[in-house]
């Protein structure tokens, strides 16, 4: 039938074709929306759009090591601030590894934190293997304004960084946004802390706090609250934290001779000073201190950084060589007053 069927076709002039059908217009996701796709060609917008997030975001997102702890966190400057969470960072002054999505590791040291809102601050200071003397980073948005379901995308390395695997992505919505927090339904576990939340223009708007009643209700640090605190936290402050007593410090009253020309082997004493502890131990000028609380003593410095571990009211025994004679004395520690 095939063989015929053919040659019966070209007998009949060929129907006009029909005009090609115009394709619908592609649809643009408002950021803003809080509403849920209606139909494929939406989720598919919104698929792009979340695309588009997830690759410019992802070379500024990074690992944080920071003692025997793992967690995340994101580069806000060209300079290499990164911001993450309190509980990732710790106390200002540490050392801390900050790892790029292609496993480059660089130092960096901790800077202020709050740890009642859970931000914290980190500087990598290792600008030597910057490309181009910068860092890759993104822009800090507004947490002000986030609408109840809006959409964000969370970035992070769960159960820390891993060689291989870039930056993990999940999609979800805002449940709630205040001053102190922000709380989503973005998929969040152990090593996703300190890592950060955007909206959908690619802006950071939060940084993982903690898991909320489930894996899928979760808290941030609304963006806000960190620009707050910027200023104190770029200075190492921790916020709202009462600055920590430094330690008494032990007194022990003498002057000491530190530019005699003779080569004195241990603390030679120039003046003791009346009613201090060594006064009334029985210290005098001239002795030359070369044991103090069990250890040796060859110079001043040595017995500085001895008496430097002690407290006011420990009772040392010291070991003296006055003249010719060696003199063993007790002393009870005084507390040194500073103005």
């Amino acid at each position: 039938a095939l063989l015929f069927a053919a040659p019966l076709l070209t007998a009949f002039p060929a129907p006009a074709a029909d005009p090609p059908v115009a394709s619908p217009a592609k649809a643009v996701w408002d950021i803003t929306r809080t509403t849920a796709p209606a139909d494929i060609a939406e989720l598919r917008s919104l698929e792009s759009t979340v695309k588009r997030v997830v690759e410019k975001c992802t070379p500024a997102t990074v690992g944080v090591l920071l003692g025997m702890g793992a967690g995340s966190g994101v580069i806000v400057t060209d300079d290499g601030l990164v911001l993450t969470a309190a509980h990732v960072s710790g106390p200002s002054g540490k050392d801390a590894t900050i790892i790029l999505p292609d496993g480059t590791k660089v130092k960096g040291k901790t800077l202020g934190k709050n740890k009642e809102l859970d931000s914290g601050m980190i500087q990598i200071t290792e600008k030597s293997k910057a490309p181009d003397g910068k860092w890759p980073f993104l822009p800090t948005g507004k947490s002000g304004g986030l609408k109840k379901g809006q959409w964000v995308v969370s970035l992070g390395h769960p159960g820390g960084w891993r060689a291989g695997r870039q930056p993990v992505a999940r999609l979800g919505q805002i449940l709630e946004s205040k001053d102190t927090l922000l709380r989503t339904n973005c998929t969040l576990v152990g090593g996703d802390s300190g890592g950060p939340l955007f909206d959908l223009d690619g802006n950071v708007i939060g940084i993982h706090s903690r898991i909320g009643f489930t894996l899928n209700h979760n808290i941030h640090v609304p963006l806000d609250g960190f620009k707050t605190d910027w200023k104190d936290l770029l200075a190492g402050v921790h916020v709202g934290e009462a600055p920590k007593k430094a330690a008494p410090k032990a007194y022990f009253g003498v002057e000491f001779d530190e530019e005699t020309k003779t080569v004195v082997k241990g603390a030679l004493l120039k003046d003791v000073l009346a009613d201090g502890p060594a006064a009334k131990a029985g210290f005098k000028a001239g002795d030359i201190i070369v044991a103090f609380d069990g250890q040796v003593i060859e110079s001043v410095a040595d017995f500085r950084d001895v008496i430097r571990r002690r407290r006011p009211n420990d009772e040392v025994e010291a070991n003296v060589r006055r003249g010719g004679a060696a003199v063993t004395l007790k002393v009870t520690l005084g507390r040194l007053t500073e103005n």
